[in-house]
């Protein structure tokens, strides 16, 4: 997979997670508590970007290992 479509569905990740986080600040704001697949889709959308990352990470390391900077 090429390292453009990888920060492409990290976008998509991250925007879900983001909704997801508003969604369960809005309710502590409201002194309710959040819902749990909100809880659940934060933890699993964050953990899945952070793994993406680490593979674009990955990638820019070995592009540098190869050109010596």
């Amino acid at each position: 997979m090429d390292t453009h479509t990888v920060l492409e569905i990290i976008k998509m990740i991250d925007s879900y997670s983001s909704a997801a986080y508003d969604n369960i600040m809005t309710a502590h704001e409201k002194g309710k508590e959040a819902n749990p697949y909100d809880i659940g889709v934060f933890d699993q959308m964050s953990a899945l970007s952070d793994h993406l990352q680490s593979y674009i990470e990955g990638q820019v390391s070995a592009l540098e290992n190869q050109t010596g900077e």
